[in-house]
């Protein structure tokens, strides 16, 4: 693979950021930013709360406060131009008034699995067409 500029992949970056802005965006959820890791063949993706969103219990899908948290997590999305797609996320545990202490529920994976909502619908209709 041929080494790109520095601005060359910052622009990437920020125009892949902004793309799934634009076409896979959770309320409440921010894409950071973007990297490009050689090694492994991937690019991963920064996703952090927004700022004074609260976070969603697992157990009855309301708001809750803030506990703590807990330690980054990869969700695999939808492979671009041949590279994995890696969303990493550092999980908020809530303190919810009706359920005591859980992780808080994501918009884009259920449960512990570690493919996202979308990579699993992409894989399904890729499966299809090929049957």
């Amino acid at each position: 693979m041929a080494a790109l500029s520095l601005p060359f992949l910052g622009l990437l970056t920020m125009l892949l950021t902004r793309l799934l802005n634009a076409c896979h965006h959770f309320p409440g959820f921010v894409y950071e930013g973007a990297r490009l890791c050689e090694a492994t063949q991937s690019i991963e993706i920064d996703v952090r709360p927004r700022k004074g969103s609260k976070p969603i219990c697992s157990c009855c899908h309301q708001p809750a406060r803030g506990y703590d948290s807990l330690t980054q997590r990869r969700f695999e999305f939808i492979p671009v131009w041949g590279f994995a797609v890696f969303l990493l996320y550092t999980m908020r545990r809530v303190d919810c008034r009706a359920c005591g202490v859980k992780v808080e529920a994501l918009p884009w994976a259920n449960g512990k699995h570690t493919l996202t909502r979308a990579y699993m619908i992409f894989l399904a209709q890729w499966c299809q067409q090929r049957m």
